[in-house]
């Protein structure tokens, strides 16, 4: 008897994912302690943001993740420097300021001061680590590290400000990241709101 040549459906398997596995193999009462997504009362984290962790003092990452915790779903939070010092454990709000100063140095928040309040917006990790890369803080083979996990994570690369070429993906021929020579199109829409008269 001859074959036709028709594929037969593979049968699904009904594997549990790897790391719920493993949860239940060495963590058999995880579920009583575990924080579950699928209630309310949680935020997203970028996972970019452990690539910027070797280039923060701990209090700016304990600051940085204390706006991101705050932050609406805009990106935008307001509390008093007062709350925020509490919050933090500080002892006062003199030992906040520098450290909100150098996350707007390293382009990981804006702030804006209206209507008697100060206004933070958080930026995306991805905005701060081209900052560092753009200004040679972040090594080359630390940038490749950084943009292994773009890939893994489906995001857009960090460019390299030392290639001025286009890095070509042998297969298809096209462009894996796209260079430019200026920072204009980085930050252009992000100073003018930052540097426009208050209404």
């Amino acid at each position: 008897m001859a074959t036709t040549g028709v594929m037969l459906p593979i049968p699904e398997t009904n594997k549990e994912p790897k790391d719920l596995r493993y949860r239940k193999i060495h963590f058999p009462n995880a579920e009583q302690v575990i924080f579950s997504t699928s209630r309310k009362g949680f935020v997203p984290l970028p996972i970019l943001m452990r690539k910027l962790m070797r280039h923060l003092a701990a209090p700016e990452f304990r600051i940085l993740a204390y706006l991101h915790l705050r932050a609406s779903k805009y990106g935008i939070c307001f509390p008093t420097q007062q709350e925020m010092a509490y919050e933090l454990g500080l002892e006062g709000t003199k030992n906040l300021t520098p450290y909100l100063r150098k996350l707007e140095q390293k382009k990981l928040i804006s702030t804006k001061t209206s209507m008697g309040r100060k206004f933070y917006l958080i930026h995306d990790p991805r905005i701060g680590l081209q900052h560092l890369a753009d200004t040679g803080v972040i090594r080359a083979d630390e940038l490749d590290a950084i943009n292994e996990l773009c890939i893994d994570l489906g995001q857009q690369l960090i460019s390299d400000p030392r290639n001025t070429m286009k890095s070509i993906d042998q297969a298809s021929g096209r462009p894996i990241i796209s260079f430019d020579s200026g920072k204009s199109w980085q930050w252009a829409d992000l100073d003018i709101q930052t540097s426009a008269p208050a209404k």
